[in-house]
């Protein structure tokens, strides 16, 4: 059969969306698909407190009244934030995060500078006091005269040197750093140290995503929009004492293999690991962070799918197309999609064989993307329809190991979130091949897969669905699968849509459909316990309209990873507060808030459904429950 080509056009995606951003501060945004509109700031605000929660969007700070604020923060690779009404505007912020915790919780592969007085054999005559955590770039390493002039002639005292190295190991004690063969100190390439007991490590950083929860906010200059929203402009952090620097994106990979060479080679050569074959321009450090990822994907992709992975995907990852000699690409339209930032998997099969074969640039979510789409071919013999095989791909794309959470490009999210109508489930899984279309179009496909995957209401249905697809059997469909349960995927697939955004967790979520209700009896009560990490809970009672109810909550819980315990009255502007909604005729009724003791009078006929009042794209740093019981009035 002929070759099968997915087709991936994110960084391409990216690049028309920049473009649709006005690039000025505050001059204006855009509706993805609509005209510009006017951004009025109306005030700018100052600042201090604690920070609670930090996500991609920004910052929830508790000032120095005890009010909670929203900063919206835009990352240092975002081109832009995303406001409530779904209009994306640039914002870059000028951000100083500085923060020290004890040098034993170093981690190997940080790059660090300190100085000391070190003798002609690497030993240094007092313990070290303090050190300073280096971030970003290619820097250089090795042992300088202290200020940086040159080496004084050997001697055996011990002298002032500035050391620029990589943690090979840390302890409270002891400090042992890895200097490069080629910079090695007298013929030593590891020196050892000795700590002092209040030995500290800091850290000075431009990049907002190094702001942990309860950190200190020493200034945060914002604007605020007519909208209410504020938006920062300048940020100082302290991070807190004794916390080690929190791994962000790629850090813990790119000290695994810092040892490795980040030049660029002289020309395109062949890498391999267990699964993937690539001629490639990127580095061996790069290529060692790829291949991390790619074969970490193979494992929760065989996991998930529960079937082995079959055969090697091979090809051409490019980061400049001018490395690479004329004629060495095989195929002018890879040539093609590399050249436009994009990638592409031409799928093949003749009889038994399957091939796999990659074009791409060297964005590591294209490289996931279409490896996704090389795997399932590999594996099932084809990728499916094309809303299975994209929304495959595009999990691919953002997946990341261990973590859960949501976390699209601000473009996408501002997309799902602001269009209207939202696509039904029957527009998005349309059987057969289609064309790839736009990139609103894989964002469906994304959001249909993410929910059926990660739903574990839906999981342990969608795996055999997309393997039945993958593997073409006769009869199989999206409607036959989820039929007997189109009531509940339907109703949980407009709530997905509706409270969506980055740092969503769908398996937190998840309606208990399970859950068994009853009425109460006169004398009778209703005891359960509503966690504050998860969506609305069962109370499992049943209610009429107009009947009314005593509730009382006992316990705390917390809304934030450096949030105060809190009672089931929450704060004064409600977050935190047990609130509850009655379901009927897959609806929700409006939201009623509750408390430690409170008399409720239900709204509607139908089941009773509790919750922690709390943002759905921050469920996932909360902790606590409070046990209510729930009886009628007297």
């Amino acid at each position: 059969q002929g070759p099968v080509r997915s087709q991936r056009g994110r960084a391409a995606m990216n690049t028309r969306m920049h473009g649709r951003i006005i690039f000025a501060w505050l001059v204006g945004a855009v509706v993805a698909g609509q005209a510009a509109a006017q951004i009025v700031a109306t005030g700018e605000v100052s600042l201090t407190g604690i920070v609670e929660t930090v996500t991609r969007e920004g910052l929830t700070v508790r000032d120095s009244d005890g009010e909670r604020r929203q900063v919206l923060v835009q990352g240092k690779t975002q081109q832009g934030i995303a406001l409530a009404d779904g209009r994306l505007v640039s914002a870059p912020v000028e951000v100083t995060v500085a923060g020290e915790f004890p040098a034993g919780g170093l981690k190997p592969g940080q790059v660090i500078r300190f100085r000391c007085r070190l003798d002609q054999a690497g030993k240094a005559d007092a313990d070290l006091v303090e050190l300073t955590v280096l971030e970003g770039g290619d820097l250089e390493l090795g042992v300088k005269a202290a200020g940086g002039e040159p080496l004084p002639a050997a001697t055996k005292q011990a002298v002032e040197r500035e050391i620029t190295a990589t943690v090979k190991t840390a302890s409270p004690k002891r400090l042992v750093v890895e200097l490069p063969r080629e910079r090695a100190y007298n013929r030593k390439t590891a020196l050892a140290f000795s700590l002092a007991p209040a030995a500290v490590a800091r850290l000075r950083s431009d990049d907002p995503a190094r702001i942990e929860p309860g950190a200190r906010v020493v200034s945060l200059t914002a604007v605020r929009l007519r909208s209410g929203e504020l938006v920062a402009r300048a940020l100082v952090i302290e991070n807190p004492l004794a916390k080690a620097v929190a791994d962000k994106g790629d850090d813990a990979l790119e000290r695994r293999f810092q040892k490795l060479s980040n030049e660029p080679p002289a020309q395109p050569r062949l890498v391999r690991s267990a699964h993937f074959a690539f001629v490639t321009d990127v580095s061996d450090r790069e290529w060692g962070v790829i291949s991390f990822k790619l074969e970490r994907m193979v494992e929760a992709l065989e996991k998930f799918l529960g079937r082995k992975m079959t055969g090697v995907v091979e090809g051409f990852v490019a980061r400049d197309l001018a490395r690479f000699p004329p004629g060495l690409i095989d195929e002018e339209y890879g040539v093609e999609k590399i050249r436009r930032g994009e990638g592409v998997c031409v799928n093949s099969r003749l009889g038994p064989q399957r091939h796999a074969r990659l074009y791409s640039c060297a964005d590591h979510g294209v490289i996931q993307h279409e490896c996704v789409h090389g795997i399932c071919h590999l594996t099932f013999g084809s990728t499916g329809p094309t809303w299975l095989g994209e929304g495959l791909a595009e999990l691919g794309n953002y997946w990341k190991d261990g973590d859960r959470a949501i976390d699209l490009p601000t473009p996408v999210i501002a997309y799902l979130q602001s269009v209207n109508p939202k696509r039904r489930l029957l527009e998005i899984a349309v059987p057969g091949r289609a064309v790839a279309d736009t990139w609103q179009d894989y964002a469906w496909r994304w959001a249909l897969c993410h929910l059926l995957a990660n739903n574990p209401n839906y999981a342990n249905r969608f795996v055999p669905l997309a393997i039945g697809l993958m593997e073409e059997r006769p009869g199989v469909s999206f409607e036959g699968v989820y039929g007997p349960v189109a009531r509940e995927v339907s109703f949980e697939y407009d709530q997905f849509l509706a409270t969506l955004g980055n740092g969503y967790r769908s398996d937190l979520t998840a309606w208990p459909w399970q859950a068994k209700f009853q009425r109460l009896s006169d004398s009778g009560e209703a005891v359960v316990k509503i966690k504050a990490k998860a969506g609305w809970q069962a109370s499992r009672v049943l209610v009429d309209s107009g009947e009314a109810f005593e509730v009382v909550a006992d316990g705390t819980w917390r809304i934030a990873a450096a949030g105060q315990p809190l009672d089931a009255d929450g704060e004064k502007d409600g977050r935190g507060r047990l609130v509850a909604a009655v379901f009927a005729d897959e609806s929700l009724s409006r939201e009623i808030p509750l408390g430690r003791k409170t008399a409720l009078e239900s709204p509607a006929a139908g089941q009773l459904f509790l919750r922690c009042a709390d943002a759905w794209t921050e469920l996932a740093d909360n902790d606590g429950e409070v046990t209510v019981t729930i009886r009628r009035a007297p």
